[in-house]
């Protein structure tokens, strides 16, 4: 199929749906124009020195004696699109188009499979474009409209040569229309309407696009080649869409980390420590956390409202980030999470994430009015996903329907009937703020009607140990100051060997009836382990 006809069906669709004069002013206004014909903005030249100007409404490349090949980049990448252009090229030289490729940005190293599949590598200097090109060439070399890996694996991924008129299909001495679309891990290109190849081809999904002078060596020159009418049909703008939730960003902040990972990028903790972690005094985490480095962990229960005071919400955080409403931004993320496949309105996205054991922690600034996060629908389904609840600088709506989940608790700045407005998702599973406190995807969060602490993961078996520890010597302590066996002072101070024989044989006759699991005491009770 060619540009013309591959246009026509976008008219005919949108002509069936909208009718035709609107079907064909939306496709006129869906191609944007890359070059002004005035100046060279939004562009910039790299690899080599070879010169470009303007001449009209032609852009015009120059060669320049011993300079390498050299490329006009476009400053914006491009993944999904249609590139149209004019091109009219000296005889005694050959150029190309750079579409979907790289600027190295150091020195690279490039390891890749040769024709047969044999390992080869090759090193990409600083600063050097690579990537995928549209050959622009002479009738006689017969290879315009094919794909060359520029600088890269350095051989044609799909040629012209073997198609008797494909590989006629560019005209020396006139204007060559060029039509390359870049849908997917699939390039298309066509010359003058003719079809000239079909490539299947993965390795870049988005990249610059450039206009290439070929490098003459130390031939005199000057040779030139012209393009005029380049523009491009991009649904996203050759803007790069926002990450809405991205493994490398939760590895960037949860480092330390060793353990197993989920999907998201979330270290998982284990179900078994998330049920110890219950047992667990605010105050105790809070300390351990504290003194670890990590001083913005600790949120006050002031200004809250819990909807289940009695009730510890623990869990593995899952973030999301609310703002005030930017329709571009906003328009931005609901197209891209669409892409991605994600359903509805942006607020259910990160419910759909949530996993067993997670807790959805969300900063909606505080928002009560128009800032309703979830009703009792969401609620339910939040439950159904996690087993769990929420923690929302945020309001809630539906209430009394919220009350009727059986399990589920939520931390909430207010309930009102109104819904959600004027607010949007800007990302999921990034580090938010909570109140004073930092909440970062991952975190094991223990929220007590005292207040809430977010423990970074790599810390979270530190917590529950050292805490069942302190737990079980206060136990003790306060049970023989009861009964009057030691005064104060013997037990706040380092503990004698009598008292802590008498601590282990305290352990071992109520090792059934203590809120510590069993085997967590039995290594207490190894003098090697643990001398009390």
């Amino acid at each position: 199929m060619n540009c013309r006809s591959m246009r026509w069906l976008v008219v005919l669709f949108a002509t069936v749906v909208a009718g035709a004069g609107a079907a064909q002013q939306r496709s006129q206004d869906s191609w944007v124009s890359l070059f002004d014909g005035k100046t060279l903005d939004g562009w910039s030249v790299h690899s080599g020195f070879a010169r470009y100007h303007i001449e009209g409404d032609e852009l015009v490349g120059t060669t320049v004696k011993g300079s390498p090949n050299t490329f006009l980049c476009t400053d914006r990448e491009y993944g999904d699109f249609v590139l149209e252009f004019e091109v009219k090229l000296d005889p005694r030289l050959n150029s190309g188009v750079q579409v979907r490729s790289q600027i190295a940005p150091t020195e690279m190293a490039f390891v890749f499979a040769d024709r047969d599949g044999s390992p080869q590598s090759r090193v990409i200097p600083a600063g050097r474009v690579y990537g995928y090109q549209v050959e622009i060439a002479t009738e006689k070399a017969g290879s315009s409209g094919s794909i060359y890996d520029e600088a890269r694996r350095a051989f044609m991924l799909a040629s012209t040569r073997s198609d008797p008129v494909a590989s006629k299909a560019f005209k020396d001495g006139r204007w060559n229309k060029y039509c390359i679309e870049c849908q997917g891990d699939r390039i298309r290109t066509w010359i003058n309407d003719v079809p000239c190849v079909d490539l299947r081809d993965s390795m870049t999904s988005r990249g610059v696009i450039g206009l290439q002078v070929h490098g003459i060596g130390n031939e005199e020159g000057p040779y030139e080649v012209r393009w005029r009418n380049i523009r491009i049909q991009a649904a996203d703008g050759g803007i790069a869409p926002p990450a809405i939730s991205c493994p490398l960003r939760v590895l960037q902040c949860t480092p330390k980390w060793t353990g197993p990972r989920m999907a998201d990028g979330r270290p998982k903790v284990s179900d078994e420590l998330l049920k110890r972690m219950r047992n667990v005094p605010v105050t105790m985490a809070w300390s351990i956390v504290t003194n670890a480095g990590y001083r913005n962990c600790y949120e006050t229960a002031m200004g809250w409202q819990i909807l289940r005071p009695d009730e510890a919400i623990v869990g593995r955080v899952l973030t999301a980030q609310y703002m005030p409403m930017q329709p571009d931004f906003n328009k931005a993320i609901m197209d891209h999470g669409h892409a991605e496949g994600r359903l509805g309105n942006s607020n259910s996205w990160p419910i759909d994430m949530l996993q067993k054991g997670d807790v959805y922690v969300a900063d909606n600034f505080g928002k009560v009015v128009d800032g309703t996060l979830i009703g009792d629908n969401l609620a339910n389904a939040i439950y159904a996903n996690s087993g769990n609840g929420v923690i929302f600088d945020a309001g809630v709506r539906d209430l009394e329907g919220i009350e009727q989940v059986e399990g589920f608790n939520a931390w909430h700045k207010g309930a009102d009937p109104s819904y959600l407005k004027e607010v949007m998702l800007s990302a999921i599973n990034v580090p938010i703020r909570i109140g004073r406190a930092v909440a970062c995807p991952g975190d094991v969060v223990l929220a007590k009607r005292e207040g809430i602490v977010f423990v970074p993961a790599h810390l979270a078996e530190k917590v529950v140990v050292e805490s069942e520890a302190i737990t079980l010597r206060d136990m003790f302590g306060h049970q023989r100051l009861r009964e009057g066996k030691y005064t104060p002072g013997q037990i706040d101070s380092r503990w004698t060997p009598e008292i802590r024989e008498d601590f282990r044989g305290w352990l071992k006759k109520n090792i059934n009836e203590l809120p510590v699991p069993r085997e967590v005491i039995e290594e207490m009770l190894d003098p090697k382990a643990r001398n009390w």
